[in-house]
């Protein structure tokens, strides 16, 4: 099978904040009083949409204001401790990028952060050089959060590719859920432990250099 289309998640799998993300969200529950298990940030926080995160915490219904309002409060945290730690892309993964474009495979990027975070990403690691804006697909509010696929689907309509022939890398748990249920021809499981996802009989990659080019093809 040669895929003609690749989507990527985005944090953690082409950029590793997953630590900054465990602090920054640390920081704002303790600011808040919260208290979340190890387990429960992996079902709750990662890789799943800004509503469904704080409808768990506050156990009710929010509106979409205050959602946005806890979102930014946590992402001024957030995007500050990236700054502070200095941003570069995951290993291999510019590398990659600039294959797949050599070789005319269409590619775009599914998050399930918001706006904000996105225009963040796009000026700091100048997402737009490799990317279309409009292939840049984010949580904007009206679509299910991960692990249901409409991120991933929206992305693949991009594509204007088959699902079948596209391949999708994620780090989540629940991202990479959706990722099967979007029908994706071929799922990477990106720096994960292999632990965490036994259910799932995906490769694991810790370099983009480990992923068979030959199989990627216009």
């Amino acid at each position: 099978m040669k895929f003609s289309g690749v989507v990527f998640d985005f944090n953690g799998t082409l950029y590793w904040d997953t630590e900054i993300q465990e602090q920054s969200w640390d920081r704002f529950l303790q600011k808040r009083g919260f208290k979340l298990s190890h387990k429960e940030k992996h079902d709750y926080i990662h890789g799943i949409n800004a509503k469904d995160t704080f409808e768990y915490l506050l156990k009710r219904e929010c509106s979409a204001e205050e959602v946005y309002e806890l979102t930014e409060e946590k992402e001024v945290i957030y995007r500050q401790m990236c700054l502070d730690s200095g941003m570069e892309w995951a290993p291999g993964a510019v590398d990659f990028i600039k294959f797949l474009i050599q070789n005319n495979v269409q590619i775009a990027i599914a998050t399930a952060s918001a706006k904000n975070n996105v225009e963040f990403f796009i000026e700091q690691l100048d997402l737009l050089k490799y990317f279309d804006r409009e292939r840049i697909i984010y949580n904007d509010g009206t679509s299910r959060g991960k692990p249901h696929p409409d991120l991933f689907n929206k992305a693949i309509e991009k594509l204007g590719v088959p699902a079948e022939q596209v391949a999708i890398f994620e780090d989540s748990l629940a991202g990479v859920e959706a990722a099967k249920r979007s029908g994706a021809g071929q799922v990477y499981i990106v720096n994960g432990k292999k632990e965490l996802f036994s259910s799932f009989e995906y490769p694991i990659i810790f370099n983009y250099r480990q992923v068979e080019r030959e199989i990627f093809s216009d």
